[in-house]
């Protein structure tokens, strides 16, 4: 398995798999990890409902309240320069402006961008990803709603 990933490595440059190997040292607890926790910077992972229908907080809200607040994420993160300074200044201005709690409106905007429930900062995870991956994954996301 491995001398797969190392092969599909090689088309992402140098510089990039450092930003990730940055972003999640701090949670690396053993080399096996690696691929777990990092797969979603290099592929787009397969939507999987379950994370949201599981999630504590988001499992709450209806689908129509869950789209209505991607779809404002994704307005507000395309009009972004996608530096983490002026992410995180979205992010908080999303919260100011849909009226959430961190645990809802980032975590579905984490789920529907890693389809993972946990991942480093989101902010700096949404600058390494970019912006064009972002918008992509987070369009799939309410395709599938």
């Amino acid at each position: 398995m491995l001398r797969g990933a190392v092969t599909f490595l090689k088309t992402y440059d140098d510089a990039y798999k450092k930003q990730v190997l940055g972003l999640v040292q701090e949670r690396l607890k053993y080399f096996a990890e690696l691929q777990e926790l990092t797969l979603f910077f290099f592929k787009d992972l397969p939507l999987n409902p379950e994370l949201i229908s599981t999630h504590k907080q988001l499992k709450k809200l209806e689908t129509s309240e869950l789209k209505g607040l991607l779809e404002q994420a994704k307005t507000t993160l395309g009009k972004s320069d996608f530096s983490p300074g002026d992410l995180t200044k979205c992010l908080n201005n999303l919260l100011d402006s849909t009226n959430q709690k961190p645990a809802i409106l980032f975590s579905l905007i984490r789920i529907a961008t890693t389809q993972a429930s946990a991942s480093p900062g989101l902010a700096e995870t949404l600058h390494v990803l970019g912006k064009e991956t972002i918008l992509r994954r987070l369009h799939a996301q309410l395709e599938s709603f």
